[in-house]
């Protein structure tokens, strides 16, 4: 992030570097746009959804965060958040659960489902911030992880391949090699034989 400063004694404002994607799920359109317009106050791109399988198709590889209520018709949030965990799409993308369920055995089986972190409603904004704050950062990490595992994997796979392509050279230079020794073998027995008769019958 960066902080832009205004005049002296006026509020400092910090920005996100990069706006993050954050997809916003949740069946109330009050709460999708309260929510929704403290996320774009803060820099971040904002993508609503109305329902499970509404988010589920929202859901893409470049989405950095989830914000998913629980208390849905149809597709409740944990249905949401396990199928987001068993999905293809994008299936490490952190989720924090907005809800007003403060017990206990929701919260567990949340984390369970694969929630990352909680907010509880009525939303406080600074909270808003620092958790969301949070997941992003957790988000980046993993992104640079991932990053560093495919050139690790990429650097192997060139390195395969070129000590693969080195064993192959190896092997034609030790046949040639040993077509060549035979080669020789062949040339100098004939040579005796026309030297020698007697050793040529032997």
């Amino acid at each position: 992030v960066y902080t832009v400063m205004t005049q002296p004694g006026d509020m400092e404002m910090t920005m996100p570097e990069k706006a993050a994607k954050i997809l916003v799920v949740d069946d109330e359109e009050l709460n999708r746009t309260v929510l929704g317009g403290f996320l774009s106050a803060m820099g971040h791109a904002v993508v609503h959804a109305s329902s499970g399988p509404d988010a589920l198709t929202k859901l893409e590889k470049d989405t950095d965060l989830i914000l998913l209520d629980i208390m849905m018709p149809g597709m409740d949030g944990f249905g949401v958040a396990r199928a987001v965990r068993g999905g293809a799409i994008n299936p490490d993308v952190p989720i924090i659960i907005v809800t007003a369920l403060s017990s206990m055995d929701d919260r567990l089986r949340a984390v369970e489902e694969g929630a990352n972190d909680f907010i509880a409603k009525p939303i406080d904004r600074t909270e808003l911030k620092v958790r969301v704050g949070s997941m992003l950062r957790m988000k980046q990490a993993q992104d640079q992880v991932k990053s560093y595992q495919k050139d690790l994997e990429d650097m192997v796979r060139v390195r395969t391949s070129a000590l693969e392509v080195a064993l192959e050279n190896l092997e034609q230079s030790q046949r040639a090699t040993k077509e060549a020794h035979l080669e020789t073998i062949h040339c100098l027995a004939h040579a005796a034989e026309f030297k020698d008769e007697e050793t040529a019958d032997h």
